[in-house]
This record gives structure tokens, C-alpha cells and sequence, in this order.
């Protein structure tokens, strides 16, 4: 026997527990591979989504910011009364309030015409239409400077935003004048009105 083949007879123990070792090292470095490959879609589709919901929020915060940026404009919309649903009845109420505060006579009459939308309704859009509501007001016995002043009076206290649409005057008579005039009073509602259930 040479001295190699002793030395290799006194190892072999040593050398089947490295074999072992090496084996099973290499098994578990390919187990390793072939597990990591096995996440690579998870991982691919984990890395997908959180591009797309980066996308979402970087969506979403551009959002945020441009109504941030309008929501001064929108408040002075709504405090002004263009925006929200139509005060008919604090219209009215304001009409009867700067009449009796005039010193006129009490001669005035009103009507407050139903609301007509702007455009015809689409009832898949969520947006109301745009609103116009007519208020006709009729006056005796009136001056023209008076009713430039009444009607001066009540817009600067009526919520809401309207134009002066007719004025007829007639009638003239030492008391003064027949006015018979048309407001119409312009409106956005905030929400579209649910269509009334069938029945």
C-alpha cells in the first residue's frame, strides 16, 4: 500500500462526510434557484402593482391639489349663491323685505316661475343642468329712480345672482308708473335631483 492509499484509507470517513456536505450544499443552492424563480412572478406582479397604485396616488394627489386650488373660487361661487340648491322662497322673502323697507306703496305682486334647465336633462350625466328660475314682479304707482333703487337694493341683498331680463313701464299717472319687470335668477345645483319613482 502507498502512502496516498493509506492517507486515503485513514480520511475516507472524512472524505463521505465532505461528499455528503458538498451534495447536499449543491442540492440546496439549486432548491434555493429554483425557489427564487418560482417568486419572480409574484415578485413581477407585486412590482406591477405598486407602479400602477403609484401611478393612482400620483393621480389622485394631482386631483387633490387642482380642487385645492379651485376651492377658493368655488366657496366665493356658493357664498355669492350660484352654486347649491335655489333659496326661491329667501328670494321672495328678500323681495317682500326691500319693498316695505322702500316706503313704496304697497302695490307689489310676484311670481316665481318654475325652474327651466339650461340644456336638456341627461339622466346618465351626474351633473345637474344649469337652472334658470324667472321671477316677475309687478309695481304701481312708481317712479323710475324709485325702481332703479329697489331693484339696486335687492340685489345687494338677495343670495343669489340674477339680471334684470324685461322692465315694461306703462301707464302713466301723476301717482307714477306701472312697472312690470322680469329677474332671472341663475343656478348650478350641486347634485342632479333623483328622478320621481314610477308608480
Amino acid at each position: 500500500m502507498t502512502d496516498l492509499s493509506a492517507i486515503l484509507y485513514q480520511s475516507r470517513r472524512a472524505l463521505l462526510v465532505f461528499a455528503a456536505i458538498a451534495v447536499l450544499g449543491g442540492l440546496l443552492v439549486w432548491a434555493l434557484q429554483q425557489y427564487g424563480q418560482s417568486l419572480q412572478p409574484e415578485v413581477a406582479a407585486a412590482k406591477a402593482e405598486k407602479a400602477q397604485l403609484q401611478s393612482t396616488l400620483t393621480g389622485k394627489q394631482e386631483e387633490l391639489a387642482l380642487l385645492a386650488a379651485k376651492m377658493p373660487r368655488f366657496e366665493a361661487l356658493k357664498k355669492a349663491g350660484l352654486l347649491g340648491p335655489a333659496d326661491r322662497e329667501g328670494w321672495a322673502e328678500t323681495l317682500i323685505k326691500v319693498h316695505q323697507a322702500s316706503g313704496l306703496p304697497d302695490t307689489l305682486s310676484y311670481s316665481l316661475k318654475p325652474a327651466v334647465a339650461a340644456a336638456p336633462v341627461d339622466p346618465s350625466n351626474p351633473v345637474a343642468p344649469f337652472q334658470t328660475h324667472e321671477l316677475a314682479l309687478s309695481l304701481e304707482g312708481i317712479h323710475e329712480p324709485e325702481l332703479f333703487d329697489l331693484l339696486a337694493s335687492y340685489g345687494a341683498q338677495v343670495k343669489g345672482l340674477f339680471r334684470l331680463q324685461s322692465c315694461d313701464l306703462s301707464s302713466p299717472a301723476s301717482q307714477g308708473l306701472t312697472a312690470k319687470c322680469e329677474l332671472r335668477f341663475f343656478k348650478q345645483p350641486l347634485a342632479a335631483s333623483s328622478p320621481a319613482p314610477s308608480s
